[in-house]
């Protein structure tokens, strides 16, 4: 039986909860600047190098463990050809020579790296899990690549994004999903990234540099497979100095921001328009900024219906 992506999500969201940490134990001991605004500084390109190397030791580390743990046989006991390990093999040189290079183009500046633990028994569930990690690195390379200033470090994150994006449509497909159902891809911020990532990082070394990061309260998307028409309910506790009468559902969908106004249950229908990975942000206000940010974010995806039908 193929997993979906709302089971992963929901099991996402409930060990986002156990997990939960101060920033301090997970990145060290120094406070990460205001999430609202955008990190300036001279080393802002090695602020942005370290954060993309947080999640490539993120994901070099799942891939080195499913593999030790899942042989050939356990693949295929679970209804997966020889080629599929043989492809998350692939997967994971691909993302050690990722945390290589980066590395060595930070050098001494390079953060270390973490300890981290991940929700998955089986190798479904590994697989699930896979392609949402995936999707979350590729809208965190997008997300950074406009603050970058060196062009040579902008090559070296539009050469490796175009490499996690094809991990994503690749392992997606394995699932029995749309690998490209996806007109644009989605940009997340650093604070949007780091309440998904986080959820897998148990501690870092005190030493690491900080990074300009929040966690946001986990969002939950009570109905399984949305789609647009629906109406579907959140679930979500708010920052006690963030909660508001009104709030608003961000649907971020490659290029689109769509905004709809909560009722009082916490329900909305699904805006028309989605395609693929769809991210939700809560906000107290019409605007998404950091600042605004209630929960979040949850992601779904929307399946594209079969031609061949």
């Amino acid at each position: 039986m193929k997993i979906t992506l709302q089971f992963v999500v929901a099991g996402l969201t409930a060990f986002a909860t156990v997990q939960a940490a101060s920033l301090e134990t997970r990145w060290g001991s120094k406070k990460p600047s205001h999430p609202s605004k955008s990190p300036k500084s001279k080393n802002i390109d090695t602020t942005i190098l370290n954060y993309a190397l947080t999640l490539e030791y993120l994901e070099a580390f799942f891939y080195a463990q499913a593999l030790e743990k899942f042989d050939e046989a356990a693949f295929e006991a679970e209804g997966y050809a020889p080629f599929v390990r043989q492809r998350i093999e692939e997967v994971a040189n691909t993302e050690a020579v990722h945390v290589a290079t980066l590395k060595s183009v930070l050098g001494k500046k390079a953060t270390k790296e973490c300890q981290y633990s991940f929700p998955y028994n089986t190798v479904t569930e590994f697989l699930g899990l896979s392609a949402a990690i995936e999707g979350v690195g590729v809208s965190a390379y997008i997300g950074a690549a406009p603050l970058i200033t060196s062009k040579a470090y902008l090559e070296v994150a539009a050469q490796i994004v175009t490499v996690e994006a094809r991990h994503q449509a690749t392992i997606s497909e394995f699932l029995g999903q749309d690998g490209v159902a996806e007109i644009f891809d989605t940009p997340l911020d650093f604070s949007q990234v780091y309440s998904i990532a986080s959820a897998f990082i148990t501690s870092c070394p005190k030493s690491n540099p900080s990074l300009p990061v929040q966690q946001f309260p986990a969002l939950t998307i009570e109905e399984a497979s949305p789609m647009p028409g629906d109406e579907i309910t959140f679930d979500f506790t708010a920052l006690k100095s963030r909660k508001c009468k009104t709030n608003f559902a961000h649907f971020l969908n490659g290029l689109s921001d769509i905004v709809v106004q909560l009722d009082s249950d916490n329900k909305v229908t699904v805006p028309e328009g989605l395609a693929g990975r769809t991210y939700v942000v809560i906000t107290n206000r019409r605007a998404l900024s950091d600042a605004n940010t209630v929960a979040g974010p949850a992601f779904f995806e929307v399946s594209q219906p079969d031609a061949t039908a």
